[in-house]
This record gives structure tokens, sequence and C-alpha cells, in this order.
């Protein structure tokens, strides 16, 4: 990096990157510089061909960037300005979202990602905390994405904000590490949920439950939590939240596309959960690789302990079912094995006699102890002899 730039102080930091405020002495400048904290030369690489897919897209919902690379401290970027406003959770944090602000941030946020889309750019990991919003009022609102190449950085080791850092994360991403247009779209509607509730769609105490939740799609429904808002508008968010990836919209355009209709999906009955597969459909053979847009590249905090990376987006898994990423699976919930008993031989029956001892031990048991009572204080008496043959028995005086 050029000693052009200084580094005024520290903005924020996660597990993944350290931003801060750095002058730039040739414009005369405040800028921001992110430095990212691997080392791994395929990991700078990919940040590298991300940063530059990036450098081509131009909106008014991304940071201008002005300069990215790698030096001997390992992989940077710079954009341009201070942060802007405050970050959708932030906001959140008071409440959720008028119908008026919720289409200022949907529209916007649609807007984004469409052109990202266009570009074949998948984000992979866009939650609230990514999400920044400035202005006074909602007429004036400008949103900005973040958080590209940051993966599921989280602020911390704790698990509260490993949970925060994964509450967006799609299906297919928890089984196998797919990462698409549809995970986007996926990721959007929780962001877009948690907007009209202040509350996340999927909630856990470890990332083990948050994941068997998305998977098993449990959540509540969007109409019951946000009545301040039309019914069409509910149906949306819960279109673009389809467990089943083949069911959701392709890309942003076509998200967006409905959005403007200002109507409700026009889908058929789909089960709660995806372990209820549809009758006589015939499997959808997956999509090649090559056509697939690029995923960006997932940037994680050292795993916590007892927590293995099973996939090949690194996401952690706790120890449980899961799908492995070379092996090909059936859109099914992930269900938790009965446990098997190695080793014990198998039971027999009882038969009827041996269903009713226990009653006939403890009746027996009682017919013993009343005995006892009526025989044993006539123990200590002197029993009188019987009368001898032929003799009458003597009278007592």
């Amino acid at each position: 990096m050029s000693s052009r730039f200084e580094i005024l102080h520290l903005l924020e930091e996660d597990t993944a990157s350290k931003l801060s405020l750095v002058r730039d002495h040739k414009r005369g400048a405040e800028l921001r510089l992110r430095r990212f904290k691997t080392t791994k030369p395929d990991e700078i690489e990919g940040l590298q061909e991300l940063f530059r897919q990036l450098s081509t897209v131009e909106s008014p919902h991304l940071d201008r960037l002005i300069d990215f690379g790698a030096d001997k401290d390992g992989f940077y970027s710079i954009v341009s300005g201070p942060l802007p406003g405050e970050t959708l959770t932030t906001m959140l944090e008071r409440g959720p979202l008028t119908e008026k602000e919720f289409e200022v941030v949907a529209t916007q946020l649609l807007e984004v990602l469409d052109a990202l889309h266009e570009q074949t750019i998948v984000h992979g990991s866009i939650r609230p905390d990514f999400v920044r919003i400035s202005g006074s009022s909602p007429a004036e609102w400008n949103v900005t994405l973040h958080g590209f190449g940051q993966g599921f950085a989280a602020l911390d080791d704790s698990k509260e904000e490993q949970i925060r850092a994964y509450r967006c994360t799609a299906p297919e991403q928890w089984q196998d590490g797919t990462t698409r247009r549809r995970t986007d779209v996926y990721a959007l509607g929780c962001v877009l949920y948690e907007a009209l509730t202040a509350r996340p769609p999927f909630d856990g105490r470890a990332l083990k439950e948050l994941r068997l939740k998305h998977l098993g799609h449990d959540l509540p429904p969007l109409v019951k939590l946000a009545s301040h808002v039309p019914s069409w508008m509910c149906a949306w968010v819960m279109h673009l939240l389809a467990a089943d990836p083949e069911q959701r919209p392709r890309k942003a355009g076509a998200a967006r596309v409905l959005f403007e209709r200002r109507e409700a999906p026009n889908l058929p009955e789909l089960p709660s959960s995806r372990a209820e597969a549809p009758p006589e459909v015939a499997p959808t053979p997956p999509a090649s690789p090559v056509h697939q847009p690029p995923s960006a590249p997932v940037i994680l905090p050292n795993p916590q302990q007892g927590v293995r990376h099973a996939t090949s987006s690194t996401i952690p898994i706790a120890a449980g079912p899961h799908v492995a990423a070379n092996k090909s699976k059936r859109p099914t919930t992930v269900v938790q094995s009965p446990r098997r008993n190695y080793g014990t031989p198998a039971r027999k029956p009882k038969s009827p006699l041996a269903a009713n001892l226990k009653p006939i031990l403890i009746a027996a048991a009682a017919i013993v102890l009343m005995l006892a009572i009526f025989v044993l204080p006539r123990c200590g008496q002197t029993p009188t002899p019987p009368p001898a043959k032929g003799k009458p028995a003597a009278k007592k005086k």
C-alpha cells in the first residue's frame, strides 16, 4: 500500500478484517481502508478477483472503490468517504420499518442486487449488519450494501455473535455450501422479514438449532407479525424465503419485477417443511456449475471448539447430521437419526405371567404380613393338651 495513506483511527473490527479511517495526502481527502486478516494465498487471490469484478459495477448503493490490492500485510481495499449513516440493525432497535420506509429500503436493495447479479456477482452473506442507511427522512434515504469479502465474520467469537452472523444463511449453504443468486434472494428475504418485524425470521441458542430451523423452514408467518403493511408485501417476502431454491425468484431482477407489480406471487401450495417432497415429481438435475455465477470468497473466523467445517463454504456445522459438499442429496430436511445401542442384544417380549408377577408378589407379601400380625402374638402362650381317650376332661372350678 502506498505511503500516501495515513491511518487516522480504527472505525470497526470483526474476526475477518479491520476498517480504519485514513487520509489520502495526494487528494487531501479522508477514505476508508479495510485490511483483511487472512494470509492464505488462495483467499487473497479470491478477494482480488471479487474486487476486480466489483470495480466494474457502478451503483449509488455501493461504496466507490478507490484502490485494492495485496502487500506484505495481506489484502486491502480503499473506498471513498466516511461510514454512511447507520446499519439497518441499529435502526431496527427502535422498531420495525413503516410501509413507506420498507418500500425505500426494499427498492434500493433490489436495485443494487440486480446490478450485481447481472454482472454474475454474488454477495453470499447478506445480513442487516451489511445494510447501511443515510439520510434524515425516507424520501432522502440512500441505502448502501456492504460486507463484500467478509463472509460470515462476527464481531467476536461469542456464541451470540456467531448466531447473528449466520442468521440469514440459506438452507443450501448449510447443506452443501451452494452459493448462487437464489442464495442472495433468500438472504434478502431474511433481511426484509426482519425489517418488517424487528426480529429475525430464524433464531436459536446455538448454530445447530439455527441450522435446523433454516432447513425445516421453521418461522412464524409474516402476515401475523406485520399487520401494518399490505398482505401482498408479506407474501412477496415469504416468496423470497422459500426453503427450496427452485421456488424462489432466480435472481434479484426477477424479485424486483414481482415487487413492482404490487401483487402477491401466484404460487402453488407448498409444504411448510422441505422434508415433505412433492409426490410424483421428477427430480430436477443439478445445473452445471459453469453457468452459475461465481461465489464471493468466504472469510471466516477461527472455528469454535467442538465445531467442524463440513462444507465447501466453510460454514461451521455442529456435530450432527450434515450433507457433505461432494455428495448429491435430495432436497430434504436433515432429520436427527434415532440413537442406536451397539453391542446390546434385543430384549425378548415379556410373557403375560411375567407381566403380572409383580402384583402377585405384592398380594402374597400382604397375606404373609396379615398372618404374622395375628399369629405371632399367640406364639408365647402354652397350648392346652388334648383330653385322654376314655376320660372326660376335668371341669374348671
